[in-house]
């Protein structure tokens, strides 16, 4: 199961049975990750409205999610925490330009048969240093650049606050600026990690009546301490 933001976990509004809802009346956020080990994650969460009302649906018998790339199939697996229900399979494929089709197979209605996501370009991180106080800028880089695809960061660790960014493109480059890295009540030094994606997106069936998204993304990460 895909790590759960904090906030959401204290903010999820419960859950509810797809038996008693019509696809009109559903929304989906969708992806399909890979973090350049060969296999990729296809994950869904379909809420009952808009996701912002974190209402999750928990899929009953007649109802199924299946996603398939390259001419193979699998049935996406409930996964649970507290009220947060993900649905997820692991592909043993990740390569640029896989395309991976989500079909809602439903009892009650014609269900939404084609949510796809494509991944995109492979990139490496160069090395960076082990140590950097909370003061000082990090400077990244990675390759290849040049795409058409949206770049972003993420730095997360038990002595800081969660936080991240977009890049404005694809340059190969990231800067993230000096002091953007908070400390935690009372934090000294931890591990951070910081994580970078690229990320297209795809296209959501749209008989998921209340919307959401889908993408395919490529995720590298590098392990940092973070010093006050």
């Amino acid at each position: 199961m895909k790590t759960i933001p904090l906030i959401v976990l204290l903010t999820a509004c419960g859950t509810s049975e797809s038996g008693s809802l019509l696809t009109t009346g559903i929304s989906a956020e969708m992806g399909a990750v890979t973090t350049g080990n060969g296999s990729t994650r296809v994950t869904a969460e379909l809420f009952e409205g808009n996701p912002g009302q974190l209402i999750f649906v928990d899929l009953q018998a007649g109802d199924s999610l299946v996603a398939d790339v390259n001419g193979q199939s699998m049935t996406l697996a409930k996964a649970q925490l507290l009220t947060i229900i993900d649905y997820e399979a692991v592909f043993p494929t990740g390569n640029e330009g896989d395309e991976f089709n989500v079909d809602f197979q439903r009892s009650v209605d014609g269900g939404a048969p084609s949510s796809t996501a494509t991944l995109p370009a492979p990139f490496t991180l160069d090395p960076i240093a082990q140590s950097y106080t909370r003061t000082s800028a990090i400077a990244m880089t990675y390759g290849p650049s040049g795409t058409a695809d949206t770049m972003g960061w993420q730095a997360s660790g038990d002595c800081i606050q969660v936080t991240s960014g977009a890049l404005p493109s694809d340059s190969g480059s990231i800067m993230i600026p000096a002091n953007m890295l908070v400390a935690t009540a009372g934090a000294t030094s931890c591990t951070v990690t910081l994580s970078v994606t690229r990320d297209r997106k795809g296209s959501l069936d749209s008989h998921y009546g209340k919307g959401g998204s889908i993408i395919g993304e490529q995720v590298r990460t590098a392990t940092i301490t973070s010093t006050p």
